[in-house]
């Protein structure tokens, strides 16, 4: 048998031998090769460089691209002449520990990570190897010298690496300036309970769910009540293949048998009482979500509400995953299964003998979500009103809840699009919530679906959008906590910057507590806190929060959303300007994308126009006149570029003004030009080392008899500069940007107008001019000029 493997050896190297190409035949595809990519190269690059655009000048970069070509076979060369000096078992290593290493941090690190540990670890094995006693006596004075450096440096990277890896983080060098709070204004404080606090009811619990759940006890011999499955294949993609094997394997039971699980938590008494369904987001589906908002179910529950925390680990991802592809793009299943719960709390509360008959207050639901599940509620309130799945029509839907009130915290936008189209809201309250440093959705997405709710019926709603910074995405979920991504990826983060856990648990617990009384037991004093988180000071744990807010009442001046002509606005109105920098309109940029939503950009420059005021102004339509205006309303953040981008160009032309003039004169200009420069450039190396000063300027509002009144804005309160947040402790890893445009809503009410000016009636509303005479520079957005 052996003897056959040899005959067959070498009958396969003498055929390759045969047909193995000569040196005439190497030096023929030289050539060729070499004089078809030249000629291509040459023929393009004349019609590209020199023919069409008619200037003999493109002979440049057809001259460098060949020479450009020589150098990288010359590199080529260069690096497999260094490869064959290193000995093959260095070469077996090295490509397999890059991929191993690269591996680990992905993309944040996918260099750089591996580049440190092998150059590190390489040191270190080569210098120690070299001083063991075996080897230490054949080395030079010179080679023990460098062997004992190089191990010290490997063993010290190694060594920094590891203290760096455990460390969590740093703070910001230069602290934030909270606007808000530095402006004059003091909010009054809402005149009613702490929503944090917990209420008069007694706190029951009780487990819903399949009763043979192999994972967890509380969805099986636990159940108080036993649930149906429901069968999500129509909604659910990928629950197939080896991944999907090992995913029912671990679960029990596949796409097609789905359990209804829940906790509740619900006060003692008989009710009705509000409904409110939460849903936890994408986590690891071995390591559970749901348990995470007991604080909250608690809360609520004492307060007089029926919380759920809803099981959807089953849907979540694994490491079994890579195996298959997951289950990607499931956020419909998620806002369906949430509605697929709510049928039983419809059949429960009129079944007899059931421990909610009559104890739930069908007329006042509400459907919250964290992460995914942000989006999934969203979904929900989306797919309550439909007959028909979007995006298939034999998956039937019979719902049809009063679901007043949808809350968000964190949440993912756009991962499910209905008809491959954003998700879109109608007539209900809405809340989110977001973490500046959040270190998992990193951009504020949820403000693309605040912008997507609207209000068309005749009922009153409001929407209202909360950013936090220092909070971060895991601390809203007792069981995720402050790691926003699993380990070792979790280990880069910059925790050291988050709120503690019982702060942002906190502030979680009261804008959610306190929109549900709002929008659910109508306590309306708790709206307050949406317009203006100050109102809350003595509630909310310090730090700083940007509020947007919005509802129904409203009459929109300008929205700019009408077209983009700079001078007309969505009331029918003029826009007019004067000594602007920047005035255009456009999307509003995040981090990830955009907001869907467009604004005006706004700045000045005291350099730009000496001794001239700045200043914008709006005129307002009279179909949006409102017969009892309470507050004229706006939107502001501040957009990080230049104030004035024009500032080269204008010294250019300035330059070739002066040198008209005689040479006397132009030395003594250039002189002053310099001396200005110089103290210019030292006093914006000042300002980068303290944090900016927060933006004010003037407002002037000017009625139809031509009354006037003008405030500045930080009467009310200075604009917040752009919060500014390393996520991760090296910024040089983030590929995302480190801050991005949040509008805070503005109140100027009447009652101050009228302090200042009593003759002025808002009513009437003509001109709004926003006058930049405060800070000296800057760039705004402006969004939603209302009256309320």
């Amino acid at each position: 048998m052996r003897n056959f493997f040899k005959r067959i050896s070498r009958a396969v190297k003498s055929f390759l031998l045969k047909i193995t190409p000569g040196k005439i035949a190497w030096k023929g595809a030289n050539k060729a090769i070499a004089t078809t990519a030249v000629v291509i190269w040459v023929l393009g690059a004349m019609f590209m460089f020199v023919l069409e655009p008619g200037t003999p000048i493109g002979l440049i970069p057809l001259a460098l691209g060949l020479i450009l070509a020589f150098l990288c076979s010359a590199s080529l060369i260069l690096l497999l002449l260094i490869l064959k000096k290193l000995p093959k078992s260095f070469l077996w290593v090295l490509p397999g520990a890059f991929f191993l290493t690269t591996m680990i941090f992905g993309d944040s690190l996918a260099v750089k990570f591996p580049l440190l540990v092998i150059g590190f670890s390489g040191l270190a094995g080569a210098g120690l190897f070299s001083l063991t006693k075996k080897n230490r006596s054949t080395l030079s004075i010179y080679q023990l010298i460098v062997s004992s450096l190089g191990s010290l440096i490997g063993l010290a990277g190694l060594v920094w690496g590891l203290i760096w890896l455990f460390d969590t983080g740093n703070l910001p060098e230069i602290a934030h300036i909270d606007a808000a709070q530095t402006s004059p204004y003091k909010a009054p404080l809402i005149q009613t309970p702490n929503p944090a606090e917990e209420g008069e009811y007694k706190v029951a619990y009780l487990t819903y769910g399949s009763g043979n759940d192999k994972q967890r006890k509380e969805f099986a011999e636990e159940v108080t009540i036993v649930t149906d499955s429901v069968d999500g294949s129509r909604l659910l993609d990928n629950w197939e293949g080896f991944a999907g094997k090992l995913r029912t394997r671990f679960w029990g039971f596949d796409e097609e048998a789905l359990p209804i699980n829940g906790r509740v938590w619900y006060p003692e008494g008989d009710g009705p009482f509000p409904l409110a369904l939460i849903v936890h987001g994408n986590h690891g589906m071995e390591d559970f979500s749901d348990p995470g908002y007991e604080y909250l179910g608690k809360l609520l529950a004492s307060q007089g509400m029926i919380m759920v925390s809803v099981d959807e680990n089953f849907i979540n991802s694994s490491w079994k995953d890579m195996f298959g592809d997951g289950l990607d793009e499931e956020n419909d299943a998620r806002g369906w299964l949430l509605l697929e719960h709510l049928k039983y709390w419809r059949k429960w509360n009129n079944e007899s003998d059931n421990i909610f008959q009559n104890k739930v207050d069908l007329e006042n639901i509400a459907v919250m979500g964290h992460s995914r599940g942000g989006e999934a509620a969203a979904v929900a309130g989306f797919f309550n009103k439909l007959q028909f799945y979007p995006d298939d029509a034999k998956q039937k839907f019979d719902f049809d809840f009063n679901i007043k009130s949808v809350v968000a915290i964190a949440p993912v936008d756009g991962q499910y699009k209905p008809g491959e189209t954003q998700t879109p809201l109608e007539n209900v309250n809405y809340l989110v919530l977001h973490g500046a440093n959040d270190g998992d959705v990193q951009s504020f997405a949820g403000l693309r679906q605040y912008e997507r709710v609207k209000f068309t019926d005749s009922l009153y709603h409001f929407k209202s959008a909360i950013y936090i910074y220092g909070a971060n995405h895991g601390q809203f979920n007792t069981t995720w906590g402050n790691s926003d991504s699993g380990q070792p990826y979790g280990s880069l983060l910059n925790k050291k910057a988050l709120l503690p856990m019982e702060d942002q648990l906190e502030i979680g617990k009261v804008y959610i507590s306190a929109f549900l009384q709002a929008t659910l037991q109508g306590k309306k004093e708790y709206e307050v806190l949406f317009k203006d988180h100050r109102s809350g000071n003595n509630w909310l744990p310090p730090t700083i929060y940007l509020n947007q807010y919005e509802s129904s009442d409203w009459k929109v001046i300008a929205d700019f959303e009408e077209d983009l002509d700079l001078t007309t606005n969505s009331s029918g109105g003029k826009v007019t300007s004067e000594n602007l920098t920047v005035w255009r309109e456009q999307l509003v940029g995040m981090k990830w994308g955009n907001k869907a939503t467009q604004a005006v950009y706004v700045g000045w420059d005291s350099l730009a126009y000496k001794g001239k005021t700045a200043w914008i102004e709006f005129s307002v339509g009279d179909q949006q006149k409102l017969t009892q205006s309470t507050a004229l309303t706006f939107e502001l953040a501040e957009s990080k570029e230049s104030s004035y981008p024009d500032k080269d160009r204008d010294k250019k032309k300035a330059d070739e003004s002066s040198n008209e003039n005689n040479d006397s004169d132009n030395d003594q200009n250039n002189s002053n030009k310099n001396d200005e420069e110089t103290e210019e450039s030292k006093k914006e190396e000042d300002d980068d080392k303290k944090a900016p000063e927060p933006i004010d300027f003037s407002i002037l509002l000017t009625d139809d008899t031509g009354h006037t009144v003008q405030f500045s804005l930080s009467e009310y309160s200075y604009l917040q500069r752009q919060l500014t947040v390393d996520v991760l402790k090296n910024p040089s890893l983030q590929s995302t940007k480190t801050s991005e445009a949040v509008y805070n809503t503005f109140f100027i009410y009447e009652e101050i107008l009228n302090a200042k000016s009593p003759e002025f009636n808002l009513d009437a509303l003509a001109k709004i001019r926003f006058v930049f005479n405060k800070s000296s520079k800057g760039v705004i957005i402006i969004d939603k000029i209302a009256l309320h």
